[in-house]
């Protein structure tokens, strides 16, 4: 005898349990409409942009104050080795800006995930009958700034194999002992519930950066 889906009701209808919730609206929590969520979806981009731009138009700025009130120093003097100034001290205050966004960046998404999400609790959670998969979506959207600024890999693939990461997944919920090495091989990878991971022991996770996750 056949098994009849899983989503399939005993009146026939093969709505999902997704499309039942956002279409039909039959859910037991307040269902955010798709204008509101792609509203939010647009304004995390382009706020993220912009956030991420804010480097270089600070380190123009610092020189640019700089050459103002100390006047004495002469940055833009006709010098054969001006160039060279005004790249290093333009590249010095982009790395330093650069560097206080991405803890920025890490500290909005862990203190969104607290508000949005809270503690997760392992057990099912379906669409109709708890919020939690909306608000793990909304977290993610919110989690945008984390993923740009860096290049490929974002904010996380400078601190990969390092104590920062295994920090940054504490802070999000999960329980990682001492001497052990979160995606040591220089790639991000995946841990999408960090509060349901507990790890105890020395592991080291690899993810090769050819890897289909």
């Amino acid at each position: 005898m056949s098994r009849a889906p899983k989503d399939k009701r005993s009146d026939g209808d093969t709505t999902t349990v997704f499309g039942r919730v956002f279409h039909q609206r039959q859910a037991n929590y307040f269902v955010y409409p798709y204008g509101f969520l792609m509203t939010i979806n647009v304004i995390v981009v382009s706020l993220s942009a912009a956030y991420w731009s804010i480097s270089a138009v600070t380190s123009a700025l610092i020189l640019r104050h700089i050459h103002i009130h100390l006047k004495r120093i002469d940055f833009f003097a006709p010098r054969w080795y001006r160039i060279c100034t005004l790249y290093g001290l333009i590249a010095c205050f982009f790395v330093i800006v650069l560097n206080v966004q991405a803890i920025l960046a890490l500290l909005w998404v862990i203190l969104t995930k607290w508000i949005v999400i809270g503690r997760r609790q392992p057990g099912p959670h379906h669409w109709d009958k708890s919020s939690y998969c909306q608000r793990w979506g909304v977290h993610l959207v919110l989690s945008h700034f984390i993923y740009r600024g860096y290049g490929n890999g974002g904010v996380l693939a400078p601190i990969t194999g390092s104590a920062y990461i295994i920090w940054f997944y504490r802070a999000l919920g999960a329980k990682i002992g001492k001497n052990c090495a979160i995606w040591a091989g220089g790639y991000a990878g995946l841990m999408t519930e960090p509060d349901l991971v507990e790890v105890n022991s020395l592991i080291v996770l690899f993810v090769h950066p050819d890897t289909e996750l």
